[in-house]
């Protein structure tokens, strides 16, 4: 009897102990859609920040999209910093909140999806789109470099599952890039920014490519689209209220000067932007 007592209370220590050790760390995960050791140097200080401002140990976990949910739904993280389509799908489906939106260096907390074609191919409208080879990465996952294409296109009349000569889906964005400049594919779908990325590492020129239905609007990269809210910072239902209220208000204080947003290429965070317009985008597409 007493063994007995003395288990029970030695697994309930055990669990008080391990109960405040969670407490007490956050795993703030971060979508990787080119690597996850690109994602895990970019967002590094961040990590670091987050530390010191909320007293917690921050642990940031790369995340490809198609794991995103999964992580959260199993407690492998408490927030996640992802692009809108999985942020609302954590919303809708794991009951997540929102509590911030990125702000890009450009000053603007919107994005949007560029459609690119070899320059020279001749492809430069939507309907000069059917019937060619095309690319995209993660279906039904990636914002911009899927959902807003899609959308963009069906808006049009055309279908890409339907209507291109084939259709798949690319590793990593990069890989995109460089397919459409080797004449691989056709047509590539990849997110506003990356082109220019791309060009500063000196892998390609932003002049061998056509963007198809350029656009001209606030938003100083190429792209196709029209803009939706920057990446978004979730807050697992899990997640005690301290906890979301103390990350929640170190990410909107975060300057642009600091080291985490310098190594992040961006100027801090904004309160969360609507995302009724991308919802609506969802579910036209039957995506939510």
């Amino acid at each position: 009897m007493k063994k007995s007592l003395l288990a029970f209370l030695a697994l309930t220590a055990f669990s008080m102990v391990a109960s405040n050790v969670y407490a007490a760390s956050i795993n703030f995960g971060v979508q990787a859609p080119r690597s996850t050791l690109k994602a895990k140097a970019k967002w590094s200080k961040l990590g670091k920040y987050l530390s010191k401002e909320t007293g917690k140990k921050v642990k940031i976990v790369p995340l490809k999209p198609g794991a995103t949910v999964k992580a959260v739904a199993s407690g492998k993280v408490n927030f996640m910093l992802s692009n809108p389509v999985l942020a609302l799908m954590l919303t809708k489906k794991q009951g997540s909140s929102v509590i911030a939106t990125v702000k890009r260096k450009s000053g603007s907390s919107q994005f949007a999806g560029v459609i690119i074609s070899k320059k020279g191919s001749g492809i430069t409208k939507a309907a000069d789109t059917k019937g060619k080879k095309g690319m995209a990465f993660k279906f039904k996952k990636s914002a911009a470099a899927y959902v807003f294409q899609v959308k963009h296109l069906k808006d049009k009349g055309i279908d890409p599952h339907k209507d291109f000569a084939s259709f798949k889906q690319a590793k990593k964005q990069d890989d995109i890039v460089l397919a459409v400049k080797a004449g691989i594919i056709d047509v590539g779908f990849i997110k506003s920014g990356l082109l220019e990325t791309m060009e500063k590492e000196g892998k390609i020129s932003v002049s061998d490519f056509e963007v198809v239905d350029k656009a001209s609007d606030s938003l100083k990269q190429v792209h196709t689209t029209v803009l939706y809210p920057e990446w978004t910072a979730t807050a697992s239902s899990k997640a005690d209220a301290a906890t979301v209220k103390a990350v929640s208000e170190a990410l909107l204080k975060l300057s642009a000067s600091s080291d985490a947003s310098k190594k992040a290429g961006i100027n801090g965070f904004v309160a969360p932007l609507e995302l009724t317009t991308l919802e609506n985008t969802l579910k036209s597409l039957n995506l939510l």
